[in-house]
């Protein structure tokens, strides 16, 4: 390697290193302040839920008409389905959600929870 490759080499790198550092400054600084949990079963809103205010963990069953359950539990950092008694329990599998967009379906149960709020604009294509 001559030492002008070394050289193009190492500007290369420091704008890589300092392209990554801005991006991730910019994400962590520019998050979007509402999180907003809405649980709906069967297409009826059940609870809405500011994840901003939740000081302390919820832990909290919903039932179906059918006699079967989810249970749901709702933190700081997010909202999960903690138990269900549907087949796969996809829901269960799926994590907890906290950011806006974020979206956690049981078909079986009918349940839907979904994260509602002001998405982080700008670097994944919001407007401009």
């Amino acid at each position: 390697m001559k030492k002008g490759d070394k050289i193009v080499f190492i500007i290369l790198l420091i704008i890589v290193v300092i392209s990554l550092s801005v991006a991730s400054i910019y994400k962590i600084t520019i998050k979007g302040s509402e999180n907003i949990a809405v649980i709906k079963s069967a297409g009826i809103v059940i609870r809405t839920i500011d994840l901003n205010k939740v000081k302390e963990p919820q832990e909290f069953t919903i039932k179906t008409k059918d006699g079967h359950y989810n249970t749901i539990l709702v933190t700081h950092d997010g909202v999960k389905v903690k138990d269900s008694d549907c087949a796969h329990k996809e829901c269960v599998k799926s994590g907890s959600i906290s950011e806006p967009g974020g979206m956690i379906v049981c078909l079986p149960n009918k349940l839907m929870i979904s994260i509602e709020g002001e998405a982080n604009k700008g670097i994944d294509g919001g407007t401009f």
